[in-house]
């Protein structure tokens, strides 16, 4: 398929750089060139942009697609079966696609439910975005989120865990190296290390042998030193990073994935389960002063929202780009946690508009680095090159061009 996207501003390259009078050429689900608004080709389909900006469309780095984003997801999800569980997953894959979000990487799901649903997507069964999915997470036992865990206890079942999963279809491994706020009502704390250094290494050096990264749950200081030492590729919440361990992330290119916005809620919104709560109120001003310390040094951060997660929905991820921009008010370089860094994070093509690139993108009537929430006027959303969806008059047209 082939066709071009004209009449447009383009947010361009690594910087989001507004280039005018340009045309975007896709072919084959990427972008093949960008050509001269002059130099349109006769015979190559054209879409009028109509004066729009086109940006690369947005990144989710941490989702849960089978959960439900209510005060309570795991009681959700202890009432339902299996079968019910996995068409949440496939609705919810339509919800980011209708906010622009055309790719996630989904770290944590129960009976690999996850993996399923990128199955199905990729084969063309269903729609959705592009899925990078962990499926179940590898925790010791006893530790967080056991309702998705393989629980692995020493090397060489760290070993056996993380080959499971890469056999299973994981394209990322999930581990847990602390507790957590949300999940367990009793027997762990933000700041008990959980899975072992040494168990780490393992996983980190068997992922990486097959091309797969890491992503590492990780809250407390001792969790989070033991991940970056054992070669994570990114920390996940982050609340108790200090000049060290972010001098160390430095040091390893470890990234970080701050998820603020979905501990803000959990601090803050009435019904909550306590346990929860009471735990978040005591770390939610931990995590945003980490994060407005450590925002500009010289680690990749990236956006992601923890959909599903209480009080958080799965088009959190505007709330979680609004989030760090009340923190650090620089509508460019918090669009490029969602998009640019994003992309590097997942170390594919993705994530910028530039030639090579895949095609995924959203077009919007107003500029994004103007206003944040300019991300909210989609016209257009293209998804591997192809037309999925366009926006008149405020009603949504589902398209297959």
């Amino acid at each position: 398929m082939e066709f071009v996207i004209s009449n447009v501003k383009l947010l361009y390259g690594e910087e989001l750089e507004c280039k005018k009078g340009l045309a975007l050429l896709i072919k084959d689900g990427l972008i093949k060139d960008i050509i001269p608004e002059s130099q349109l080709p006769a015979t190559v389909k054209v879409i009028d942009g109509n004066g729009g900006f086109l940006a690369p469309g947005l990144i989710d780095l941490h989702i849960h697609m089978m959960w439900d984003g209510s005060l309570n997801p795991v009681q959700t999800s202890e009432t339902e079966g299996h079968e019910q569980m996995l068409i949440r997953a496939v609705a919810n894959c339509q919800t980011y696609l209708h906010h622009g979000i055309t790719t996630v990487r989904d770290i944590g799901s129960i009976d690999d439910i996850a993996l399923h649903v990128a199955k199905g997507i990729k084969r063309g069964l269903i729609s959705g975005p592009d899925v990078i999915a962990s499926g179940k997470t590898l925790t010791m036992t006893g530790g967080h989120d056991p309702f998705w865990a393989r629980f692995v206890d020493g090397k060489e079942e760290a070993l056996k865990g993380v080959r499971e999963q890469i056999f299973k279809g994981a394209e990322v491994i999930k581990v847990s190296s602390t507790g957590g706020v949300y999940g367990r009502i009793e027997g762990e704390q933000v700041g008990n290390a959980e899975l072992s250094l040494e168990e780490q290494e393992v996983i980190c050096n068997e992922a990486h042998r097959f091309g797969l990264k890491v992503a590492s749950h990780a809250i407390g200081r001792d969790g989070i030193h033991n991940s970056i030492l054992a070669g994570v590729d990114t920390i996940e919440h982050g609340h108790f990073l200090d000049d060290e361990l972010v001098a160390l992330m430095e040091e390893r290119n470890t990234a970080w994935i701050p998820t603020l916005f979905v501990y803000k809620q959990i601090a803050t919104q009435e019904g909550i389960p306590s346990y929860a709560r009471d735990k978040a109120e005591e770390i939610v001003s931990i995590h945003r002063n980490a994060f407005e310390s450590y925002f500009n040094r010289n680690i990749l951060i990236g956006a992601g929202s923890d959909a599903g997660s209480p009080c958080t929905s799965h088009r959190a991820l505007l709330d979680e780009l609004y989030t760090m921009y009340e923190m650090i008010p620089d509508a460019k370089e918090v669009l490029k946690t969602a998009t640019v860094n994003a992309g590097k994070i997942l170390g594919h093509d993705v994530g910028q508009i530039k030639e090579g690139y895949r095609a995924n993108l959203i077009l919007l009537k107003e500029n994004p680095l103007e206003c944040l929430s300019n991300l909210e006027s989609i016209k257009m959303v293209v998804i591997r090159g192809k037309v999925l969806m366009k926006y008149t008059n405020n009603n949504l047209e589902m398209i297959a061009e």
